[in-house]
């Protein structure tokens, strides 16, 4: 695997560089031309971090055949989620309470599931917690391989898994992160919203989330089963200097276009691992590089951290051109993102130097 690592590494620049495009333009009222474009592109994001992060683990499982680290898998997840979350929570407080804005601060508390178990204290933390139950799942890839199920077992497995998050979706009872609810519909013919019992909430969103999981689980242990791997060594690796742009290609196109002839949750997962599969091949042909090592792996910190330096451009942005929100362009937007991701980048860097705090916020 650690030939693999260079072309995931730069993928995972790429991905958190579409996680901030994605997140640029929060203050603006009206997109300028070709933004729709840009970031729809852009969502490939989510997928690929879900993808190498089910990928990696599903592969270290099949090489080391030893138990999977659960425990250490979740503190690693749970400890930085818990510490950001704190810390958005604290900004926000001293943020509406210098500008008095005691609506926002009333609004802050008012849901306290969606504060400690979906990512409330900030849009972007609801990742984490589909992160950790998808780091649950991954126990269920245990079984498999303990078991020994065979590759057809698998692709049938997927089969089913695919059609239950597409009808999720096409039924509009996915998780909703803006509110952090699932199953809307669902309940609502049964319970009305405004009296849903927390515990029934929480299930409801923690399956929804498995639902997403289990395909991006089930793709990740067909492509690490051995008969695959063998299929992939005697065909896939033939033609090493050309498959990597091949893949390129294909992720470039299904990417842009997919939506148009491929169901919704096909589409997504796909987009994932096809990025996945091109850094992988691209990792064949590319040589060591320090700065995409290092983007690689400040990839987590940028994430997480990002959202403080563009809510800080947006307030400077604000004062300088208070019309900008209504009269901007999409090149300026991408050079803001790049400024933004570098500074959070720096941030990052300088973080890590302390090993103490860089442990609990990464």
């Amino acid at each position: 695997m650690k030939k693999k690592l260079i072309g995931i590494d730069m993928f995972r620049g790429l991905a958190i560089f579409a996680v901030v495009v994605l997140h640029v333009d929060g203050s603006i009222v009206v997109p300028p031309l070709g933004w729709a474009q840009v970031t729809s592109f852009a969502k490939f994001t989510v997928p690929f971090f879900l993808a190498a992060s089910f990928y990696l683990a599903i592969d270290k499982l099949y090489s080391s055949l030893k138990p999977y680290p659960l425990r250490s898998r979740l503190t690693r997840l749970l400890i930085p989620y818990s510490c950001w979350s704190a810390l958005y929570v604290f900004y926000k407080i001293v943020k509406y309470s210098m500008t008095g804005d005691s609506g926002k601060l009333v609004a802050l508390f008012h849901d306290p599931l969606a504060l400690i178990c979906f990512g409330g204290a900030a849009f972007h933390l609801y990742f984490l917690p589909l992160l950790a139950i998808g780091t649950i799942l991954i126990k269920f890839s245990e079984w498999t391989i303990a078991k020994k199920i065979s590759l057809a077992g698998l692709v049938l497995l997927c089969l089913v898994s695919f059609i239950t998050y597409e009808i999720l979706i096409v039924s509009g009872n996915s998780h909703d992160i803006v509110i952090h609810q699932a199953f809307q519909p669902l309940i609502a013919a049964v319970v009305p919203m405004e009296n849903i019992n927390p515990l029934l909430r929480w299930i409801a969103v923690s399956l929804a989330c498995v639902i997403r999981c289990l395909p991006y689980i089930l793709v990740s242990t067909i492509l690490n089963h051995p008969a695959f791997k063998n299929f992939q060594l005697n065909f896939v690796n033939r033609r090493p200097n050309w498959w990597p742009w091949l893949w390129l290609f294909i992720f470039i196109i299904l990417n842009g276009f997919g939506p148009h002839f491929l169901p919704q949750s096909l589409y997504e997962v796909s987009r994932g691992y096809l990025a996945l599969w091109t850094a992988i091949s691209l990792s064949n042909i590319l040589k060591d590089n320090y700065l995409i090592q290092s983007l690689g792996a400040c990839s987590f910190g940028i994430y997480l951290s990002h959202i403080f330096v563009l809510e800080f451009f947006q307030s400077m942005m604000k004062r300088i051109d208070p019309d900008y929100i209504n009269s901007t362009s999409t090149p300026f937007l991408l050079m803001m993102a790049i400024v933004i991701m570098g500074i959070s980048w720096a941030i990052t860097l300088l973080l890590t130097r302390t090993k103490r705090l860089s442990s609990i916020l990464f």
